[in-house]
């Protein structure tokens, strides 16, 4: 019984709309050998690691993930339709 009340409890770590906690985000790159550093960490500091010379960055914005890669010396950010819309709404350019 104290499983199915579990189950039904809400997670923090995830929720209905997609959205993952950075525990969650952090975990699943080391499956791929990947390290997530904050920004603004005292070990991002330590590091003293340019964000010129990083290939990716994982970001949040209003409690979405989105993600911008340098391919090249190309900049691309992978951001969703919702995503797009909060951004342009600031600017006054979607309705």
């Amino acid at each position: 019984m104290e499983s199915i009340f579990h189950e039904k409890q809400p997670s923090g770590n995830m929720d209905d709309s997609g959205f993952f906690s950075i525990q969650v985000i952090s975990n699943a790159l080391k499956v791929w050998g990947l390290e997530l550093i904050l920004f603004n960490s005292p070990e991002y500091q330590r590091l003293r690691i340019d964000p010129i010379n990083e290939r990716s960055f994982i970001c949040n914005y209003k409690e979405h993930w989105f993600t911008v890669r340098k391919l090249g010396k190309q900049v691309i950010l992978y951001l969703s339709l919702r995503v797009i819309c909060q951004i342009a709404k600031l600017t006054n350019s979607c309705r």
